[in-house]
């Protein structure tokens, strides 16, 4: 076929994808040589995001629009191979389904005829521009291609819909037989209770399936890449209860360092915050507006042997219209809970961003009110809380002033107090198995902590009150929704804590003896690691404190995850504690498995990594505790109250409270001098009831915590430390005058009053946030400047010298910068530098930063000294386990592990065994087991073979062993109808089911052989066989052991060995 024909059929073919006529389309390979034409942009990741093309039509300058197959500047934009192949599949699919039966299943559903979509138009580029236009306009336009686009219309979709979809299994195998979808690999599936979840509609559900995608901007030259996530169990929010969860979706914002000058360009930033608000997001036959931004914590990813590092932002996107769709349907509220009351919809209710907005935060009530603070505010309908109960008007006690000090300063900013008898309906259904002392959460416009009022019964009326400091804006009290009492975290039991790398130079530099508290942190090093190496021996030599030492030592990321969709892979969970907990509930022994032995000793090297890197110092002495007051005004200034609801072991015994001790408190962040401050805790009766936080005075002249880094009791936790060698040898530091920063940055006051002045009803909502949406996309200096005042400290060696004082004021002020609204740019963070600090715009990374142990042994800086000090007594402590691990025949020998299980294999051995022992009796002459293991090994191998493929790729994990998983599963028996011994061998198979007969017999075997190499590969596919869990996915995850239970058999075990 020549080179014409072929550029015409991959044009058809493109052409009917986007539902544009073909002969349009073909019209446009005659204006290659047309410099000026708009674009045709293909995502350049073989992930073709869409094709949009426009009919000729002047625009404002004049100028004709035709179509074109150029690419914009600087620009690939050549489909792939793959890429053409699938669009020649469709216009061939296409074609032949001019005449298909009607009658056709699922599995071959046809495509409908061609759309009426509508086209979008966009300015024609011309050489007279400016090319800084040029770029931007370049920049403006790769937006548009976005948000894929399908047909209009669920009737015109390439697939018809079947309700029997609403079966994932059934979705998916209708999926694998379409033509189009033949011999290419799937996508993780979504967990089995998320898809069933999210064709129910219930608006009180603690819990909610929340979409997500990741939106990557990677080249400037490139359409932004559009990445879906599986859908997730997470809490609800406010605004998913009242409106559907499904009207919601989350997008992560991602700019890599070549895309971040984005944010730092006026012109970009305005162009996609215009965007954002302006545009209305067609996706999933819907219409997405923006509704919140705020920023997120740069995102690391690991490609290969670099790691690359994203700037986040959050965005929030609510569906505001849906085509063909029963939009109602997201509003069945069904009542989850007794005492929440249900959030139907009502018959004039409007769906779109203003009636949101209105509902929430009353708009006309808060003209009064900031915008950009009132923006903000939207993040507390957004909160992912658990609702509890629907309060009636009187029972929330509204005060009209706070509790102030004689200088007139917030002494409870943040905090009230909740009766007992309402704490105890908290508790019924949060399904506590205790009694919080205190919760943080949110009713209404009101924010903070409520904490247990000791004066209360449980026969007193259900009440909670509020303060002034803690409502946020003049909220609708008549709303029922807004009287629920929504719940993030309750108080729990506390453990020891870990020293934070920003307490270290104010210990340092406020110590009476500096050399005496160095080496006393010094010491402290030392038998953290040994204490974490005795609890290593002792999660080996007994299986039931091995799961306690699992769920101990598990990061909160990888131990808490909600994220139920993935937290099985395959066979296995996805994560390493997990599938050791798996493991170990399964029987398997660390010191017998070498699979099991090599994933523990894996799991602890990353720990003790992890711990020199960061350096995490473990103080048995000390504990994080929710910072709380004591309204009653029993406790003096200065004196703490803190009690524990178990004995609390500090390395010398266990206490039930820490009355009678000199104590340090301090809050994170931690930069001057007096965010560390020494008190008197003291124990008082009347308030004994108050566990596991920890009472601030009422009293004297300021709070406590507003001394500690201008904290407040909206959720703060204080660092408590009683360990005597460190409280003896320090000095609490004054806390400093303000320092203000009005000659460089001002906050924004501006009014909501104003923007409605400004632009009038109802276009001031686009303003408000398309304001808010440019403000928050511009870059976050939080990170910058704090590390360029820890690298000044480094070299100053002082956190008390002025400049680093200044520094430090400056950091408190950008924590509110979102709140505050005041701008903060490179232009303004030269000018401080340069006029006060000296003029010092670089400085050399410390020594404890970079790791260099040359450098860190000489230095006389405390950090480097500690870091030094870290290493020295790591490398003990491992020499000390590698002995360890010798000894048991654990170690490189290996003489007591094993990687083979003869239990496992027995599967198969014995199903051949009674085979031969058929074939005996019925056939004698019979190949069939022959065949069936011939057939089954060369299934198996290959997937071996598939699997050495898939891991040498650049996806992440579980993208790569989906694949190999489903393949193995889809391994099913030769079907052999004449054979009588196939007949009678076959008849308990039950093929399909997870844990039937041939599941079992295909793992078996595969283990069999493959138990000597590419042991992750093995397990991760067929452990769900070997090591069936009774129970759903969702409790397992919630399994934690009985501590009590373990202390016995710990006690029991020691008295063995004393009688040995």
């Amino acid at each position: 076929m020549d080179v014409p024909k072929i550029r015409q059929r991959r044009s058809q073919a493109i052409a009917i994808v986007d539902e544009i006529p073909v002969r349009s389309r073909i019209s446009s390979l005659v204006c290659e040589t047309q410099h000026e034409a708009d674009q045709v942009v293909l995502d350049g990741n073989e992930n073709r995001a869409s094709l949009c093309l426009e009919t000729p039509s002047p625009n404002p300058d004049g100028f004709s629009n035709t179509y074109s197959n150029h690419s914009a500047p600087d620009e690939d934009i050549s489909p792939t191979s793959s890429v053409i192949d699938a669009m020649e599949e469709l216009f061939i699919h296409y074609s032949q389904s001019e005449t298909h039966d009607s009658t056709a299943g699922p599995g071959c559903a046809r495509f409908p005829g061609p759309s009426c979509q509508q086209i979008n138009t966009v300015k024609t580029r011309h050489s007279g521009r400016d090319p800084k236009q040029l770029v931007e306009s370049s920049f403006v336009n790769s937006l548009k291609y976005v948000w894929p686009k399908c047909p209009i219309g669920m009737a015109n979709a390439p697939m018809m819909y079947f309700p029997t979809w609403k079966d994932q299994d059934i979705f998916w195998n209708d999926l694998r037989q379409h033509i189009c979808f033949q011999g290419r690999d799937f996508p993780p599936k979504c967990d089995r209770d998320i898809w069933v979840q999210g064709h129910v509609c219930d608006l009180n559900t603690t819990e909610a399936v929340v979409y997500k995608a990741k939106l990557r901007f990677d080249h400037l030259n490139q359409i932004p890449k559009l990445e879906l996530e599986i859908p997730v169990y997470e809490k609800g929010s406010r605004l998913r209860r009242k409106f559907g969860f499904n009207q919601f979706m989350e997008l992560q914002l991602l700019f890599s360092n070549r895309c971040k000058k984005i944010l730092s360009d006026q012109d970009k930033k305005e162009a996609l915050a215009k965007w954002f608000v302006w545009e209305r997001h067609p996706f999933l036959s819907r219409k997405w507006v923006a509704l919140f931004i705020e920023n997120t914590k740069p995102v690391k990813e690991q490609r290969g042997f670099a790691t690359h590092t994203w700037i986040g932002k959050h965005v929030t996107l609510f569906c505001e219209q849906e085509e063909d769709l029963n939009f109602a349907s997201s509003f069945c509220g069904t009542a989850s809970q007794p005492n929440v009351l249900s959030a139907s919809k009502s018959s004039d209710f409007v769906s779109n961003r203003y009636a949101l907005l209105d509902w929430l935060l009353s708009l006309n009530q808060n003209a009064d009110e900031p915008y950009i603070k009132l923006f903000h505010r939207i993040s507390l309908g957004l909160s992912k809380t658990t609702p509890t109960i629907t309060l009636a008007e009187h029972s929330i006690r509204r005060r009209v002033t706070d509790i102030k000090s004689r200088k007139g300063l917030l002494m409870n900013d943040g905090i009230g107090r909740i009766s007992y008898s309402l704490l105890q309906q908290v508790r019924h259904i949060m399904r506590l198995d205790y009694l919080p002392a205190a919760i943080q959460g949110r009713i209404g416009s009101a924010k903070g902590i409520w904490m247990l009022d000791i004066a209360s019964s449980p026969s007193d009326a259900q009440w909670i009150e509020t303060y002034p400091s803690q409502e946020k804006w003049d909220c609708n009290w008549s709303d029922p929704v807004h009287r629920t009492l929504e719940v993030l975290t309750a108080s729990s039991e506390l453990r020891p804590a870990e020293l934070n790398l920003q307490f270290i130079p104010i210990l340092q530099e406020q110590a009476i003896d500096q050399h005496l508290m160095r080496t006393v942190i010094s010491e402290r090093i030392d038998q953290h690691l040994r204490r974490d190496l005795d609890d290593v021996k002792k999660a080996l030599e007994t299986p039931e404190y091995f799961r306690r030492w699992i769920q101990t030592t598990a990061s909160a990321k990888s131990g808490d995850s909600q994220h139920i969709a993935s937290w099985f892979v395959g066979g296995l969970p996805m994560d390493w504690p997990k599938t050791m907990s798996f493991l170990a509930d399964g029987g398997f022994d660390p010191r017998r498995l070498e699979f099991l032995n090599t994933m523990m000793y894996d799991h602890q090297m990353k720990r003790w990594e992890r711990m020199q890197k960061k350096l995490k110092i473990g103080i048995a002495q000390s504990t994080y505790a929710l910072m709380t007051v004591d309204f009653q005004g029993i406790l003096a200034p200065n004196e703490v109250h803190l009690c524990f609801s178990r004995p609390f072991d500090n390395g010398n015994g266990s206490l039930y409270d820490i009355g009678g001790f000199d104590v340090l408190v301090a809050r994170c962040p931690a930069h001057l001098p007096s965010d560390i401050q020494k008190v008197k805790a003291v124990f008082k009766p009347e308030l004994r009831h108050l566990k596991d936080i920890i009472l601030f005075s009422s009293l004297g002249d300021e709070s406590l915590a507003s001394k500690l880094s201008g904290g407040d009791y909206d959720g703060d936790k204080a660092w408590v430390c009683w360990d005597p060698d460190i409280v003896n040898n320090f000095e609490s530091a004054e806390v400093p005058s303000t320092v203000s920063f009005d000659e460089y940055f001002r906050p924004n006051t501006q009014k909501l009053g104003n923007l409605v002045s400004r632009h009038g009803e109802p276009d001031y909502i686009e303003a408000f946030f398309e304001e808010a949406f440019n403000f928050h996309l511009g870059p976050s200096f939080m990170g910058v400047c704090t590390s360029y005042k820890e690298n000044l400290s480094y070299h100053l060696n002082s956190v008390g010298n002025e400049t680093i004082v200044n520094l430090s004021m400056l950091l408190s002020n950008l924590v509110d910068q979102e709140k505050s609204g005041f701008e903060f740019n490179e232009t303004i963070w030269r000018r401080i530098r340069k006029e006060k600090c000296g003029g010092k715009m670089f400085l050399q990374v410390p020594a404890y930063k970079t790791g260099d142990l040359g450098t860190l042994s000489t230095s006389s800086h405390p950090i480097d000294s500690l870091k030094f000090s870290m290493h020295q007594s790591l490398n003990e402590v491992l020499q000390d386990f590698s002995t360890y691990r010798q000894n048991s025949g654990t170690g490189t020998d290996r003489t007591k592990l094993a990687d083979f299980d003869p239990e496992l294999v027995a599967y198969w051995d014995d199903f051949e065994k009674e085979a031969e022992r058929v074939i005996s009796l019925v056939d004698s002459s019979s190949c069939w087991l022959r065949d069936l293991r011939s057939s089954l090994i060369r299934e198996i191998d290959a997937c071996l073979s598939h699997w050495g493929k898939a891991m040498s790729g650049k996806h992440p994990y579980p993208i790569k062993v989906i694949p190999v998983y489903e393949r193995w599963k889809k391994i099913s028996p030769p079907l052999v109808k004449t054979s009588a011994v196939a007949t009678i061998m076959t008849s308990s198979f039950d093929v399909g089911t997870a844990l039937g007969k041939w599941e079992l017999l295909k793992a078996s075997l595969t283990f069999k052989r493959h138990h000597r190499c590419t042991t992750r590969m093995r397990r991760d596919r067929k452990d769900d066989m070997l090591t069936p869990v009774p129970i759903v996915s969702r409790i397992y995850r919630t399994l934690r052991p009985d501590r009590r239970l373990l202390e016995r058999v710990l006690t029991d075990n020691d008295q063995d060995s004393d009688d040995d």
